[in-house]
């Protein structure tokens, strides 16, 4: 990174370097993306979100103290991340009592923390025995910490709701089943320690599942299961219900939106994109020859044979064949593209059943190459009708486009390129990349523009039942209503993702529409104001150039690399 020449810009560069090496202190998975030891793992605790936040404070003090004076460039868009970064940590701080901690999707990193601590560890030598045992006694803690937030928001009246209650059980009775195997060491690994340390190993591991980790679960499990705890728990979901919950739920929205619109402005815009949406994809219905309800041509999607793959080879394929006819148009839309390469794979199987789709994972020293991990289970239920959508969104020119390209530019501080802390920025370029295949001409064929407007009309769905939900102006029969007459999706399905919207994630769900939304505006003002003289790959640069922003600070960056006034903000 090029050192600032100025006082203040300096001042920015040494905020940002001492924000990195706080979060990389305290967050595993960054330690392991960088191949430092992990030692601890961080408690779902008051007193550690109490010390994020003062932190964050800090930081956001003397960037605000600054007022912008002498930051120019790079540095202004440094210090616009560092506020945005700093004020959605003192948000998550003000909803800690209201935000989850028991649910599917909140007990998501302790699987990342076997997985991405526990079972890469290398024995190398005999220190490395308690440093693996003190792991494990981490997790351990970490499952407690999750317990003891659970028994105060109880005491706080905040409890997760009875509809959900039975998928966190689930979820937590798997955590438990799994934990001995999860942190169980396979001899293989222990090639560097003699018998004694091998020993020590597999007995410190056995004795800590037995006295600490097993117990934590179980406890955790029996606050759930208990009586009082069951009979109080809200019949109703949605955040509006709890004491301070609409003033937290309108904490999520602006983190997860990226912006200021009200989450009632947001539900009336996801109801009025459905009916445009529902629109188009009636005339593309009549395109393929079909005139009757749209609900009799859902139930023949079920059954198209074009949209099933019989093999999992089949389905990269299918993807492959979408990313071929994307290559020839890129250097239309992108002056620059990460020099890493992109690819497919398919997921570890024993993972299949339990995600809907894939997930790209981005490149790394050791595996340089950015892959959609795609599912290959369960293949005559699983359709392709969105395929072409979506592995522009998940690979190019989606989230790799972003992702790779970030963390290649070392022009970005080391905070920017390595953490990912902006969802609406993150998700609404990939949903933005995935309608750019309209102007390129991907989706030609109208199967595959069908599946487009299908995605599209799903991410506006949720900007209307994940507010109505939370907002308490929608019941959990009318948003399933909502959502059967604007997916495609099957009812368990709606099931599922109703609650995450409404008991485990308020306001994640919006960060699609509403960024792809936002990128849609900052990209209509720029070619408003530059007429004819718009470069459609001038855009992306100024837009991916800088790595993620929160949108105040994006446009302001394209405001500054295009020559166009910055507008109203």
């Amino acid at each position: 990174m090029t050192a600032s020449t100025n006082e203040p810009g300096r001042t920015i560069g040494r905020l940002t370097d001492r924000y990195w090496e706080f979060l990389l202190e305290r967050d595993p998975l960054l330690r392991v993306r960088q191949g430092l030891p992990v030692e601890t793992l961080p408690r779902t605790s008051p007193a550690e979100a109490e010390e994020r936040a003062r932190f964050a404070e800090g930081v956001l003090g003397r960037v605000r103290a600054l007022d912008g004076a002498g930051l120019s460039g790079a540095d202004a868009d440094t210090a616009a991340f560092l506020v945005g970064l700093a004020e959605q940590e003192l948000r998550a701080h003000r909803g800690y009592w209201l935000t989850p901690a028991a649910t599917p999707y909140r007990l998501f990193p302790l699987s990342l923390y076997t997985d991405a601590v526990l079972r890469p560890f290398r024995f190398a030598e005999a220190p490395d025995v308690e440093r693996y045992v003190g792991l494990v006694r981490e997790l351990a803690g970490v499952v407690g910490s999750i317990g003891d937030k659970v028994v105060g928001q109880a005491a706080r009246d905040f409890r997760v709701p009875a509809p959900a209650l039975a998928g966190a059980r689930a979820t937590l009775v798997g955590l438990r089943a799994s934990a001995a195997g999860r942190v169980e060491v396979a001899e293989e690994r222990l090639g560097g320690l003699g018998a004694a340390e091998r020993g020590r190993v597999r007995d410190g591991v056995r004795r800590l599942v037995e006295s600490e980790l097993t117990p934590a679960f179980d406890r955790l499990l029996a606050v759930l299961d208990d009586p009082a705890y069951r009979g109080a728990a809200p019949q109703a979901v949605g955040w509006a219900q709890y004491e301070g919950g609409e003033e937290a739920y309108r904490g999520f929205v602006r983190t997860h939106s990226g912006g200021d619109t009200t989450p009632e402005r947001l539900h009336e815009l996801g109801r009025e994109q459905c009916r445009e949406l529902a629109e188009r994809m009636r005339e593309v219905r009549t395109t393929l020859g079909f005139r009757g309800p749209e609900a009799e041509f859902h139930e023949r999607l079920r059954t198209e044979p074009r949209l099933y793959a019989r093999t999992p080879e089949d389905v990269e394929a299918r993807y492959r064949g979408h990313l071929d006819r994307l290559a020839p148009v890129l250097p239309r839309l992108f002056a620059t593209v990460p020099r890493a390469p992109y690819g497919l794979a398919r997921l570890d199987p024993a993972l299949e059943p339990g995600m809907t789709f894939g997930y790209y994972e981005a490149p790394t020293a050791a595996d340089p190459v950015g892959r959609y991990r795609y599912n290959g289970s369960d293949l005559e239920h699983r359709s392709l009708l969105g395929a072409a959508s979506l592995i522009l969104h998940e690979l190019a020119p989606g989230h790799h486009f972003h992702l790779a390209r970030q963390a290649e530019d070392l022009s970005l501080p080391q905070l920017r390129r390595e953490t990912a802390e902006f969802g609406a920025f993150n998700e609404g370029w990939a949903e933005y990349a995935a309608g750019l295949g309209w102007e390129a001409g991907l989706y030609a064929d109208p199967w595959d523009a069908y599946g487009r407007l299908a995605q599209e009309r799903f991410t506006a769905q949720r900007l209307v039942v994940d507010t109505g939900l939370n907002l308490g102006t929608m019941s959990l029969e009318q948003a399933r209503e909502f959502m059967r007459a604007n997916s495609t999706e099957a009812d368990g399905q709606i099931a599922s993702d109703l609650l995450r919207y409404s008991t485990d994630l308020p306001g994640q769900a919006l960060s699609y529409r509403a960024g792809f939304l936002e990128f849609g505006r900052i990209r209509a003002r720029a070619e408003a104001e530059l007429g004819a003289g718009f470069d459609v790959r001038a855009f992306h640069e100024a837009v991916l150039g800088g790595g993620a922003l929160p949108f105040p600070g994006l446009r302001r960056r394209v405001a500054r690399e295009l020559g166009i006034p910055l507008g109203p903000e």
